[in-house]
């Protein structure tokens, strides 16, 4: 049956497709081929427009799936339900928390590393040796980070996610001494 038979260039006319993605269609099972050069009219046709169809039904998959968006909703919803029990437990703080607790224990660092020559200088002037002087120098320093560890640092978690004082959320620097710097003035923290 030549008849149902066309060369493909009638094939590429019909379908508006160039010879190479006929081509490929058919090396895809889309359309039938019947022999080298010539395919099949009306397989030609049905295979292009059931392929289009395929398409057009995953395409369509994308659509809203109720149960399935339910279903992520519930879930988030679950997550922070979660969240903000870890965070009333206390297991959970909150960046900008953590955040000024940091910037208090760098400040007290800072506070006692612009002290630090003015106290040790008298010190370091009477030593007569290098490794003295040495020894002196890493024994101040060694003080400060020993303070700086044992300082103790507590948080308060929120309970509605505001991060100021008279919200509800707190943070508390307890160490032995200020966090002002040589001039007296503020170093770092928050102002209250």
């Amino acid at each position: 049956m030549s008849d149902n038979t066309q060369p493909i260039s009638v094939i590429t006319s019909l379908l508006d497709l160039s010879e190479r993605r006929v081509q490929q269609l058919s090396r895809a099972g889309v359309i039938p081929k019947a022999a080298r050069g010539r395919y099949e009219l009306i397989g030609s046709v049905r295979g292009y427009i059931r392929h289009l169809r395929d398409i057009n039904i995953k395409s369509e998959t994308g659509t809203v799936d109720y149960g399935t968006e339910r279903a992520r909703l519930v879930k988030a919803k679950a997550d922070l339900a979660e969240m903000e029990a870890s965070q009333m437990r206390g297991d959970l703080l909150l960046a900008p928390d953590v955040t000024a607790a940091w910037t208090e224990i760098v400040a007290l660092m800072r506070a006692r590393l612009l002290v630090l020559p003015d106290k040790i200088a008298p010190v370091v002037h009477e030593t007569t040796s290098l490794n003295e002087t040495r020894d002196v120098l890493k024994k101040a320093v060694y003080e400060i980070l020993t303070e700086i560890a044992a300082t103790d640092v507590e948080i308060l978690p929120h309970t509605d996610g505001n991060t100021s004082v008279e919200e509800g959320g707190e943070k508390r620097l307890q160490s032995g001494g200020t966090t002002a710097g040589p001039d007296d003035q503020p170093v770092g923290g928050s102002k209250s």
